[in-house]
């Protein structure tokens, strides 16, 4: 019986090390979960900075437009004013989460976010973005695209 229960024990034990082990070597940053109206966003990985236990590394990358060509990122059908909702398994540093709507290849604005939602345009037509923000481990850039109907 004190066996089986030491046996128990060291399996739960080199499970939740794994875990950590895998987390600590991992040399990408975290990826957001957008949703709008019960509907997943595609992401495509913008430039970052991240710092593994083992390597760190910096990729900067395109202009968020030619990712999107790149990666062949198709834009998510959406309504008008409807809100996207911005998740991340590992928060990020409080007050670093921040979006930008991209106007062409080289302007952008910065989008209001409240309690990590922000409001997409009434104006119809495709919508390029980009979602940052930064972690202890570093910092990293996601680029999605909406259409407005």
């Amino acid at each position: 019986m004190k066996r089986n229960v030491f046996i128990l024990i060291a399996i739960v034990a080199l499970t939740v090390g794994s875990y950590f082990v895998i987390e600590l070597l991992n040399s990408n940053p975290p990826k957001p979960i957008l949703t709008v109206e019960g509907k997943k966003v595609e992401v495509a990985q913008g430039s970052y900075c991240w710092e593994g236990l083992i390597d760190a590394k910096c990729v900067d990358t395109v202009s968020p437009h030619e990712i999107i060509n790149v990666k062949n990122l198709k834009p998510i059908t959406v309504s008008a004013q409807s809100e996207l909702k911005i998740k991340y398994k590992k928060e990020p540093i409080e007050n670093t989460l921040g979006v930008n709507r991209w106007i062409n290849n080289k302007d952008s604005e910065s989008i209001p976010i409240k309690r990590n939602v922000i409001r997409l345009p009434k104006e119809k037509g495709k919508h390029v973005y980009n979602v940052f923000a930064n972690w202890d481990n570093g910092s990293s850039n996601y680029i999605f695209v909406v259409e407005v109907r």
